[in-house]
């Protein structure tokens, strides 16, 4: 398989569809992933994929197939009110980051040409029009074929 910047984006997007969410709020609440920026938020929680474009590693001493760009990761949440003695919506969007996180360390060594990622912590914040976000950067290096 030749691996791209595209590539990487299908093979982690088929890696996040497949966690099931530590709390559902119905039989088919899962992590659903849409590559780009821009989608309406249906259900309790939505997952974009983006990147920069790869670029080959500027240091010195690399192979010329070694590459590197940054993922982010964004998961849009309605901000619902937590029912009584329920999680609330900051609670799980903190607790799917750590969850889809330690799934991307694997995925990371598991993943034929994938060397490396260095992720950066989420940062879950209001919006201020009633979802909440939470957004990860993840530095990837790997080797394009």
């Amino acid at each position: 398989m030749t691996m791209d910047t595209a590539t990487l984006l299908d093979s982690l997007r088929a890696r996040i569809e497949a966690l099931q969410p530590a709390v559902q709020f119905e039989a088919d609440d899962l992590f659903r992933c849409t590559i780009g920026t821009q989608v309406a938020v249906t259900g309790p929680r939505q997952v974009l994929l983006s990147a920069q474009a790869g670029t080959r590693k500027p240091k010195g001493g690399q192979t010329c197939s070694d590459w590197e760009t940054v993922i982010t990761i964004v998961v849009v949440y309605p901000d619902t009110p937590a029912e009584a003695g329920e999680r609330g919506t900051y609670s799980r969007a903190i607790q799917d980051a750590e969850d889809m996180l330690a799934d991307i360390y694997a995925w990371s060594v598991t993943t034929v040409g994938v060397l490396n990622i260095e992720p950066n912590p989420a940062i879950v914040d209001a919006d201020g029009q009633g979802f909440l976000i939470s957004e990860r950067d993840i530095f990837t290096q790997f080797e394009r074929g």
